[in-house]
């Protein structure tokens, strides 16, 4: 599988001398995330909302703020050369580009999510068509421990009367992408991320020193209670197509649950499966080495042994018997 046969072809790009309040106006007008900036038709680096929602002045320039260089895969590459390289630089999307090295088009993660799952998909009805009668494992056995216990307290938190700022400050602090909004008894109500500081507070140009947070946050919060099974969570992502769900216990703010946190805990789960198949690969395919490897010196020593029967005198016939018994000895081995 090629990376050309899966990228999108429709990019959208940035001047890297064009000012990051006129390439946050292009994310909120074109519903993306992220511009590859290209220069002469090369892609020369990428500029995320991140980038746009931490960067101290709106009158910055592209140049002044992207990640460069851009990582890039050529288009004739394997779809495992770029989840490899996207693992390598630890990004989410990378360009794809020609033999020229010219920009060709995108390939993000999410794409080759959905290809993963729908292969997925396949091998797990090929698996539940060899188990036959067997139950489907309890919702709450999979789901409550893994919201609860793993993602409880891993939520950066401002109040909904705080000034954008502060959010910004916070997010920074913490290295992270969102923050969750609460109320006076610590409630959640609502969500600020770094695409919405990027298209609507830099996109247009509103003071981020005197606007409140609850003016410009996500609302309303989409939360689940700790004892939630996982696949709640999941449905709730999929029904209001957001990555990041709110955790709370008896109604209080506990933790968060992210898209990108359930990817790596399936991929590190897929990656054991995957090495466990792999290794029973290399033991039959030892295995099979082995008896073939044996067939081969029974057969030999049957030919040398007929040989010196052929050949008579005593010597040779002594050593014959001692041939006839080494082939004994591996014919017994083989069994």
């Amino acid at each position: 599988m090629s990376v050309g046969l899966y990228s999108r072809t429709s990019v959208c790009t940035a001047d890297p001398d064009e000012a990051i309040r006129v390439a946050a106006e292009r994310m909120q007008k074109e519903g993306v995330g992220m511009l590859v900036v290209v220069d002469g038709g090369f892609p020369v680096g990428v500029v995320t909302d991140r980038d746009v929602a931490l960067c101290g002045s709106d009158t910055a320039l592209v140049a002044e703020v992207m990640s460069s260089p851009a990582v890039a895969v050529r288009a004739n590459s394997s779809v495992a050369e770029a989840v490899s390289l996207m693992g390598r630089r630890g990004v989410r999307r990378v360009a794809v580009v020609d033999a020229d090295r010219r920009l060709n088009g995108l390939l993000a993660a999410d794409d080759v999510l959905r290809l993963v799952a729908s292969e997925v998909a396949g091998l797990a009805a090929v698996a539940a068509a060899q188990m036959p009668g067997e139950p489907e494992p309890e919702a709450e056995a999979a789901g409550d421990e893994v919201a609860a216990s793993h993602y409880a307290g891993e939520v950066v938190s401002v109040r909904a009367d705080a000034r954008v700022e502060a959010a910004i400050a916070a997010m920074k602090e913490h290295a992270v992408g969102c923050v969750a909004v609460t109320g006076e008894s610590n409630q959640p109500a609502g969500l600020l991320t770094d695409r919405d500081i990027a298209t609507k507070v830099i996109a247009r140009g509103v003071d981020r020193a005197s606007t409140l947070v609850s003016a410009v946050m996500s609302t309303p919060a989409v939360s689940c209670d700790a004892s939630a099974p996982l696949e709640e969570i999941v449905d709730q992502m999929r029904r209001h197509a957001i990555r990041r769900v709110l955790i709370t216990r008896t109604g209080e703010l506990a933790g968060i649950v992210t898209f990108d946190d359930l990817v790596a805990t399936f991929g590190d789960e897929l990656h054991g499966l995957g090495e466990a198949a792999r290794r029973q690969v290399r033991r039959e395919q030892r295995r099979t080495q082995a008896e073939h490897v044996r067939d081969e010196v029974v057969d030999k020593l049957q030919e040398a042994a007929t040989r010196l029967r052929q050949a008579g005198g005593d010597a040779m016939s002594a050593l014959g018997k001692e041939v006839e018994g080494l082939r004994e000895k591996v014919r017994r081995w083989r069994e």
